[in-house]
């Protein structure tokens, strides 16, 4: 069996009794070349401020500054078992600015809590992101994430906060938007719109096709790309929803464990010293793989490599993310006949939002 959650614009892949942490989008580097290329791209950003929005930000705005009624993302959780998917639950958040960042500055959002888009399907439950940065691994919440937004250029930054609502945990830039109506019925949706949604459109029954969209339905379509390296943490035993993510060895050293060999189920590979480099990253060291993981193990568009890391006296799991990755935003059935679960899928290297009118079409809709 084996489950994918779209969930924050990530697709998440567990296989069986394995947990392993499936990064989806930034901000912790290994060297000073990253750090130095944020820190002017910031600068640039405050340096010389726009006076008027880019075409990239003006289509940011249209779905979330007041008087918007929010920006929409969809979710779903399935999984596959005997070749054969199945919905566990299906959901949307949304989200607002209370003014433009470019007036007025960054500016901090919270995310709706999860809304059941369905009458028979279960309630969401969601789990946090950890992330190695600053030498200790930072939880930041998948209900209620506060992203702080600035325009950077022609286009748009988005910080993730931690827990503490105060420390940026990992960033990403928006750019290449496309705002694109939704009209007549949603048979008629736009390819690029129904593969992105793929399981609510690709499946027969879980919604009414025939439906139309309400006036002045729309989606921006754009591209999200990591800023500064990323490095997820993840459980390597049982698992966890704080900082305190399980080990995959105690009271021994990053150099000893990767010597003897340790093992990813989820990537299908024993890793050893030889197979990558160590870096020591905010005084903790950390050994990353030379060759990305396999998409049967991401799900993603999204390009990670394995990390092991050195901290307390223990050895952790997790991935990175480098600076300037495209992150992938869900995936679509495309080849059905395929044998092997990862060669049926066409990963996407785009991202949707919904409009209320669009959203709401879209609930209407759903017979499940």
């Amino acid at each position: 069996m084996m489950s994918f959650n779209r969930q924050s614009a990530c697709v998440v892949a567990a296989v069986a009794a394995l947990l392993t942490a499936c990064g989806g989008g930034s901000d912790s580097t290994a060297d000073t070349k990253s750090v130095a290329t944020s820190a002017v791209r910031s600068e640039a950003a405050t340096s010389s401020p726009a006076t008027t929005l880019s075409a990239n930000q003006a289509a940011f705005e249209e779905f979330l500054v007041s008087p918007a009624t929010g920006s929409y993302l969809l979710h779903w959780y399935q999984v596959y078992s005997g070749g054969q998917p199945y919905l566990v639950n299906v959901y949307s958040d949304s989200s607002t600015l209370p003014a433009s960042p470019l007036t007025a500055g960054p500016q901090i959002s919270v995310q709706s809590a999860p809304l059941n888009i369905t009458k028979t399907l279960g309630d969401p439950t969601l789990l946090p992101t950890r992330v190695l940065k600053g030498g200790k691994i930072l939880v930041v919440p998948s209900k209620g994430l506060v992203n702080r937004t600035s325009y950077v250029g022609d286009d748009v930054q988005v910080d993730a906060l931690a827990d503490d609502n105060t420390t940026v945990a990992y960033s990403a830039i928006r750019s290449h938007y496309e705002t694109v109506p939704l009209t007549g019925t949603l048979a008629t949706s736009p390819a690029d719109f129904a593969q992105f949604h793929d399981p609510l459109f690709g499946r027969v029954g879980v919604l009414d096709t025939t439906a139309s969209y309400a006036p002045d339905s729309k989606y921006i379509k754009f591209t999200k790309t990591n800023l500064g390296d990323r490095y997820n943490a993840g459980d390597c035993g049982a698992a966890t929803t704080t900082a305190n993510v399980s080990p995959c060895r105690t009271g021994t050293t990053l150099s000893a464990a990767l010597t003897a060999g340790q093992r990813s189920s989820s990537d299908g590979v024993t890793y050893y010293l030889a197979d990558g480099t160590v870096r020591t990253v905010d005084g903790v060291q950390i050994w990353v793989a030379n060759a990305p993981r396999p998409k049967s193990a991401t799900l993603s568009y999204t390009q990670e490599f394995r990390i092991y890391f050195e901290l307390g006296g223990n050895v952790y799991t997790g991935s990175l993310i480098k600076d300037g990755t495209v992150l992938g935003g869900s995936y679509y059935v495309s080849n059905p006949s395929a044998t092997v679960l990862v060669d049926r899928l066409t990963f996407l290297p785009y991202d949707i939002r919904l409009n209320k009118a669009a959203h709401d079409s879209i609930v209407a809709a759903v017979k499940i």
